[in-house]
């Protein structure tokens, strides 16, 4: 798998936890790790986290997901416009899949980054990606990861803010990004 398709697979990934809590038949199928595995604090951490969630009960997380969703409309943070989201989707002829949500929740921006990254093959689809991670994306995925980190009282989101953190410090080191 090539590190673009792995980083769409990714986004899609906290895409489908921030829209919705995870089902009961879900949770109990989640895999003892997360899907990457490096030697990074932040996912070291991810993963003590995540070992807990695991064995704890999906309700838990349910009940999480309703005190956090607020926080996954990525304007709660004050760092992204839904004006200037919107207008960079219909800029780049972008329908959000997820209609229920504004241009500028997480789900959405995250959908728009995995869309970028699997069509990332020439050098104008490249700099559009270092654009768009440095101008709508990063500063409020850190807040968001952040906010996970230090107000997630389930360990499945905290572990989600962990490994976000994390992917957020990957993609930044990959594409040599200076955000």
């Amino acid at each position: 798998m090539k590190v673009k398709d792995l980083y769409a697979m990714i986004a899609i990934i906290f895409a489908t936890n921030f829209k919705e809590a995870i089902s009961e038949d879900k949770f109990s199928k989640l895999a003892p790790n997360w899907i990457v595995k490096n030697e990074t604090k932040e996912n070291e951490k991810g993963h003590e986290y995540w070992h807990k969630a695991i064995k704890g009960i999906q309700k838990d997380v349910e009940e999480d997901f309703k005190n956090l969703k607020e926080f996954f409309a990525m304007d709660s943070f004050k760092l992204v416009s839904e004006i200037d989201v919107k207008m960079l989707f219909e800029k780049q002829r972008y329908q959000a899949p997820f209609k229920e949500f504004k241009n500028s929740h997480s789900v959405n921006m995250l959908a728009f980054l995995a869309a970028i990254f699997k069509n990332d093959s020439d050098e104008k689809t490249h700099l559009f990606l270092g654009l768009y991670l440095t101008k709508y994306f990063m500063e409020s995925f850190r807040g968001l990861a952040e906010h996970l980190k230090v107000n997630a009282k389930s360990d499945y989101y905290k572990a989600l803010g962990w490994f976000l953190d994390d992917y957020l410090k990957m993609i930044k080191i990959t594409l040599g990004l200076k955000a």
